[in-house]
């Protein structure tokens, strides 16, 4: 999935959740949301919330981030940067 503004995913390892915990930060606020465990409700939060920002600053791109954790008792401490990619439509000048 790629999303026009920055996704932060950060892996935190947590021995106590034996099953995965992902919670979305809430907007312009450093509290995390409550857990979600369903990977097409985690999608759609990201959906909504880009969808949301890029109606509200009228902008096809946004330096904004979603930020996500991932709490794990099976996963390492790491934090994943994914920015904004750009598609490059390539003119092919040889057959």
């Amino acid at each position: 999935m790629g999303t026009p503004q920055p996704l932060i995913l950060q892996m935190v390892h947590y021995r106590s959740a034996l099953e995965p915990r992902c919670r979305f930060q809430e907007e312009d606020s450093k509290e995390y949301g409550s857990p979600i465990v369903s990977g097409s409700t985690i999608a759609d939060v990201i959906k909504s919330r880009t969808e949301a920002l890029l109606k509200k600053t009228k902008t096809s791109v946004s330096p904004k981030p979603i930020v996500m954790r991932a709490e794990f008792a099976h996963c390492p401490n790491l934090t994943i940067i994914d920015t904004p990619g750009f598609d490059l439509k390539v003119a092919c000048w040889f057959i």
